[in-house]
């Protein structure tokens, strides 16, 4: 077949459940902001476990609000604890045991179980309660 005579492709408007709209800066910046407070709990109050709980948390609301790439809100909520636990180990010179290195890299476990369970409670709002057919 011609490829003069195929027939035209139209460009339709972006619907806004469409996976490939934009996101702009400011869901990014909060991601890494949010990991950052992460980082600094896990410094401050030195409990792995209250940090994977600020972890969960945060990477499981930024999944709620853009449930497209789930796992971009995965890292970038978890890049915040070892970039806190560098400044304060380079900067600070506050030194970190080989336990808080382990546990520091263990985080993006739970940031991975919060973005994409954010991810799916999403998708069961817009299901359930929005009544989207397919």
């Amino acid at each position: 077949m011609d490829s003069r005579s195929a027939a035209p492709t139209t460009l339709t408007a972006a619907q806004p459940g469409d996976s490939h709209l934009r996101t702009g800066p400011l869901p990014y910046i909060i991601a890494i902001a949010s990991g950052m407070l992460c980082g600094w709990v896990n410094q401050a109050v030195d409990d792995p476990l209250l940090t994977a709980l600020c972890v969960v948390a945060f990477s499981m609301a930024m999944g709620v609000w853009k449930k497209q790439r789930p796992w971009r809100w995965m890292l970038l909520v978890w890049i915040g604890v070892p970039l806190t636990m560098a400044y304060y180990a380079w900067i600070v010179r506050l030194p970190h045991s080989r336990g808080h290195v382990y546990a520091m890299f263990l985080q993006i476990l739970a940031a991975s179980a919060g973005a994409h369970g954010g991810h799916f409670m999403r998708e069961m709002i817009d299901n359930v309660f929005l009544k989207k057919d397919d």
